[in-house]
This record gives C-alpha cells, structure tokens and sequence, in this order.
C-alpha cells in the first residue's frame, strides 16, 4: 500500500497509509492529514489514489514543493519528497505501475479514425460527440483509461463488469473540472451507466456499455 512519511530533522515521525481514492492534507479539522500550521491551507493538498498516485495543489497559500519544485499536479514515485508548508512527506510505494492505457484527445487533431483502438467487441466505448475528432469511437477496455487533454484529465477505472469516472482535478476549481451528464465530479468516484455523457477539458463523449 502507498503510504506518506512525515520527516522531521531526517527523523520518520508519522505514517500516514494512502487506503482510499482521495486524501485531503490541510489545516482544517475536515482534512484526512491535518496539519495544524500557518503554513498550511485550510486544504492544502490532496493525494490521488488510483493505479498511480497524484498530488494536486488546492490553490494553497504556499503551494506544493516536489523534488524541489512547485507542481499544480503530477504524478508520484517511490522516493519522492513532497513539501507541504514547512512539513516535508516522503512518498513510499515499492509496487507503482503505469496506466495500462491513455485515451488523450487532441484539441487540434483533423480526420477520423486515427485511434488503434477502433471498437469491435469490446465490453465498454467512449463516442466523440464533439470537436474535429467528432464520431470516432474508442474502447475501454483496461483497469484506469485516462481521458482528457494534457491539462483537464478525468480517469474511467474498470471494477469487475462496472465502470466508474473520477476526477484528476482540483474539486473547487470549476474550469477544470470534468462532468457526467452536465453535474461537475466531486472528489469522489461516480458509477457510470450506458448512455452517460461525460465532458472533459470542453469535450464531450458519450459512454456506452455493451
């Protein structure tokens, strides 16, 4: 299991096990990691747990310091130092993994059916209903597909013969947020049904499930 450490003077003082989708770290009672610091937001932070784990910055005061350098969101490996206010975290995961699959849709890509992953039989699809890749139908077929574009970005996670869509953005950030069927995704994870239309980064797909 993923975990954060928290080092003080190079000392591990606490452990904080990553065991579920989404982990808040701020100053607020609310948060599942408070931290009870001036330097620390209300939520400063949250970690994203799916087949890889993220960081997000919530729009924090003093922002997220990774490897020595402020980051929006990115994705985490084993060894990692995470800067949050003044408590540093070292991100511990022995057993990362890829994404088995990315669905990235361009914003500026003419023609149709340039994707590999053109839909025969598969169990689940994602339909373009909108932008120049209008029509072109892809498969979901693995664990985590992400879709989106390099800055909005949701992920569709297979659980057995169910399919659910969670969002990689900030939750109070309103223009990055993905949305099923014109309701903006909060932090947790939706149940997807066939006929669901999902919108990403302004573009929108329609899920269907055979």
């Amino acid at each position: 299991m993923p975990k954060l450490r928290l080092i003080r003077d190079g000392v591990v003082v606490r452990e904080y096990p990553l065991d579920k989708e989404r982990v808040s770290v701020g100053r607020k009672a609310y948060n599942d990691i408070q931290i009870d610091d001036p330097t620390v937001s209300g939520e400063h932070a949250v970690f994203l747990v799916l087949q890889n784990v993220y960081v997000e910055d919530m729009n924090s005061t003093n922002g997220v310091v990774l490897n020595g350098k402020k980051v929006n969101r990115r994705q985490l490996n084993h060894g990692d130092v995470i800067y949050i206010g003044q408590h540093e975290f070292k991100f511990v995961d022995d057993t990362s993994h890829d994404f088995e699959r990315t669905i990235i849709i361009p914003a500026s890509v003419s023609g149709k059916n340039t994707c590999s992953d053109v839909v025969t039989a598969e169990t689940a699809s994602l339909t373009i209903m909108s932008g120049p890749k209008e029509g072109e139908v892809m498969a979901v077929k693995k664990a985590y597909t992400k879709i989106g574009t390099a800055d909005h970005v949701a992920v569709i996670a297979r659980r057995g013969g169910r399919f659910f869509l969670m969002p990689m953005t900030g939750v109070g950030d309103r223009d990055n947020h993905a949305k099923l069927n014109d309701t903006p995704l909060k932090a947790e994870s939706m149940s997807l049904k066939s006929g669901d239309i999902i919108e990403v980064g302004g573009t929108q797909l329609e899920f269907l499930q055979t």
